[in-house]
């Protein structure tokens, strides 16, 4: 929510994001950020290795930290979501400590940095960009990995099925919210 509203006392147990909505796609308004956001909510977050793709504002790094991940490694390849992530992470914890930020298309950023052992993969962005990404995605995952894709039309949800399959992620649910889906999938190491 926009850092300069004030909160209703109704919120005062739950946990709060403050955006600041510059440049950066990402206020949390969209439905595929939404349905993004409500699956997290149902993920236990400590002590876990978050990346985040296609970060924007930085509103899911942001959610993953306020959920007690240990590390957050995001990623855009627009510098102004990345000034922007950072600076909503400031906003939120007052420091950049468990943040670390890559500017640069994800499979270049994944090849010179050597990404693996991520506990959790969040991808909010569109289905024709995530569709050549789930090989790379797979990779740096660890077994059990979970990863979650947001930003598909309801239209293209089976072609990505498909494509997990072919890269060890199985299926573990798919929401819908208007016209878009959101999938997770499990990093396995048997074939399924």
């Amino acid at each position: 929510m926009p850092c300069w509203i004030n909160l209703n006392e109704k919120f005062k147990n739950k946990k709060i994001i403050k955006i600041d909505p510059g440049a950066a796609f990402g206020t949390g308004s969209h439905p595929s950020t939404y349905l993004c956001l409500e699956k997290m909510e149902n993920i236990l977050f400590s002590d876990k290795k978050i990346l985040d793709i296609g970060s924007g504002s930085g509103i899911l790094s942001v959610a993953a930290r306020l959920l007690g991940a240990k590390e957050v490694c995001a990623v855009d390849n627009d510098y102004l979501a990345i000034n922007s992530t950072k600076s909503n992470f400031q906003l939120n914890f007052g420091n950049l400590n468990n943040l670390n930020s890559y500017l640069g298309s994800f499979d270049e950023v994944f090849l010179k940095n050597q990404f693996k052992q991520f506990d959790l993969v969040l991808c909010n962005i569109l289905a024709e960009v995530i569709k050549g990404m789930i090989p790379n995605i797979s990779k740096c995952l660890r077994n059990n990995g979970e990863v979650i894709f947001s930003g598909i039309l309801n239209s293209q949800k089976d072609e990505i099925l498909k494509i997990l399959i072919q890269n060890d992620l199985k299926l573990l649910d798919v929401s819908t919210r208007k016209d878009w889906a959101c999938i997770s999938a499990k990093k396995t190491s048997d074939p399924t």
